[in-house]
């Protein structure tokens, strides 16, 4: 904890509505002048001597870079130093972290933290193709899209809670109802006054799948938005009280384990660190705004801040009630709800309030500080006693995480000042660098599998998993025709493959039959009928 360093605290906050159709906002500097001017209204801050700007690709979707000196101009800002972040789709949240650390340093002493997206300028095939590229290149070299990647992780964390077959997509669509139901009554919305039913996510003419399990009504929008925060060293109501950041490795392979997100566990544990939390489930108060981009994201993220045990993470989001015919009410929830012991995603969620990438980091920390103030946009999920906020922000696919607590300054709690400091640095899985050619040929089991359907460069589906081959894993595609309706990643998880390297130096994998693996060919008698059923 920076016991020595300067308070920072939130002067004002503004944030735009999210916008689904890109005809709101003329350009950027239109977003970004409007979320300045929200912020404006709520701050009586007098001078800035610093702005933080967060935008992910303004590159590519907007065709402009020095971005940050532009929108100092078009804010009437010129003279004050403006910096861009960019860390994929935690930008909005790093942006504020940069801007914590030069008042908490003395270097400023308020600070415009500004961060957004202008997704809309171009197609949705063609945002898919600009988000891959935060995509390692050896993952992306088999089709992998951010989706692709979340779908492999959610195949083997709902396999690890035994989660499986139908029960997959009842949970699926019950994240998907509780994000649309809260994010429906948020007039800042995306999807307000969209709620979605159960049975819309069985709508095959409209859901169609992404990357197995993984359907359009899991992904979050392609979208506009952006917030605004000004920040200050002069004492206000609500204080910075934490902060933490951590990466991981680019590609999966590398990763220990696949169902996990050890970015989001080392960042919390320096955010609590930070606060002087020893345990984040015993602090009174709490309201807190998740990164689930995917609906499969949120009790993924849940178990890593230590808000969720992996056993119940589901249950405290949907209710125990799965497969009924009617979803609970997210509002009655006892322990997610308003009223429970962690309010998570009342604002719907990126899901549902919208994902303008570069900003949500800011929009999350923003509406936590609504939360704090009484103001929330939804008083329907407003927090009676809210004292604590914690915002976690994802950038790619998991390896660039910031945690971010805020507090009420008023707020009397005990502060543990001798606390050990987390360990820097995390130890990946160590691979041996044996060349996959000369693997040609080797038994492999399939750790997990997806199908995608929906790649950067059009072509799909697409069948394929990840091997391990000894201490190394390699990723493959199904080198074989499928039987026409087959699940395919029911039929390969578990099971044994032969691992290929062809001439062109692609990596497949042809299923190795066990000759007398008897359980095996139990279950897949069993679940052939079922399927005819």
């Amino acid at each position: 904890m920076r016991g020595t360093a300067r308070g920072v605290y939130i002067a004002g906050v503004g944030l735009t509505k999210v916008d689904l159709t890109g005809k709101v906002f003329g350009s950027v500097f239109d977003l970004f002048q409007h979320a300045y001017q929200r912020a404006l209204e709520s701050s009586s801050t007098p001078s800035l001597d610093a702005i933080q700007v967060g935008i992910m690709d303004s590159e590519e979707f907007e065709n402009r870079a020095n971005i940050a000196a532009k929108i100092a101009d078009r804010l009437r800002l010129v003279g004050v130093p403006a910096v861009r972040s960019e860390t994929a789709s935690s930008t909005g949240a790093a942006a504020f972290h940069e801007a914590c650390y030069k008042i908490r340093a003395g270097a400023a002493d308020n600070v415009l933290v500004i961060a957004g997206e202008r997704m809309k300028t171009v197609t949705t095939p063609e945002a898919t193709k600009i988000m891959s590229k935060t995509v390692d290149p050896v993952e992306r070299r088999f089709g992998f899209t951010m989706p692709a990647l979340i779908a492999l992780m959610t195949q083997v964390f709902f396999e690890e809670r035994r989660v499986r077959g139908p029960e997959v997509a009842d949970v699926l669509s019950r994240l998907m109802y509780r994000a649309h139901a809260l994010g429906a009554d948020n007039p800042l919305a995306a999807f307000s006054g969209r709620p979605e039913p159960l049975s819309a996510y069985f709508d095959k003419s409209r859901n169609l799948p992404v990357a197995t399990p993984l359907h359009r009504k899991d992904c979050s929008p392609i979208c506009d938005g952006a917030a605004a925060v000004i920040l200050t060293s002069t004492p206000h109501a609500v204080r910075v009280a934490g902060l933490g950041a951590a990466t991981d490795t680019s590609s999966l392979l590398d990763r220990a384990e696949l169902s996990r997100m050890e970015a989001t566990k080392r960042a919390a544990e320096f955010a609590y660190y930070d606060a002087g939390i020893a345990d984040i489930r015993r602090v009174e108060g709490l309201v807190v705004e998740v990164h689930d981009a995917f609906n499969s994201l949120l009790p993924i993220n849940m178990v890593e801040l230590g808000l969720s045990s992996p056993d119940e993470a589901i249950d405290e989001l949907i209710g125990s009630g799965r497969g009924d015919t009617a979803a609970d009410d997210p509002y009655a929830n006892e322990v997610t709800g308003p009223r429970g012991r962690v309010p998570v995603n009342l604002s719907g969620g990126l899901k549902s309030r919208g994902h303008p990438v570069g900003g949500t980091g800011l929009f999350q920390i923003a509406e936590l500080w609504l939360q704090l103030t009484g103001r929330f946009p939804n008083p329907r999920a407003q927090v009676l006693d809210p004292r604590i906020g914690v915002a976690q922000s994802i950038g790619g696919p998991g390896n660039n995480v910031y945690v971010t607590l805020i507090e009420l300054a008023s707020n009397q709690r005990q502060v543990l000042s001798h606390l050990p400091m987390p360990p820097r640095y995390l130890r990946p899985s160590d691979q041996r660098t044996v060349p996959a050619s000369q693997l040609h040929g080797r038994r492999a089991r399939i750790e997990a599998a997806t199908t995608i359907y929906v790649t950067a460069s059009g072509d799909g589906p697409i069948h394929v998993a990840l091997l391990s081959i000894g201490d190394r894993r390699v990723f493959a595609k199904l080198d074989a025709p499928t039987e026409p309706g087959l699940d395919v990643v029911q039929a390969l998880a578990g099971q044994h493959a032969r691992f290929l390297v062809k001439d062109d130096g692609d990596h497949y994998f042809q299923l190795v039959r066990d000759r007398w693996d008897v359980p095996r060919l139990f279950r897949t008698i069993r679940d052939r009928v079922l399927a005819r059923r």
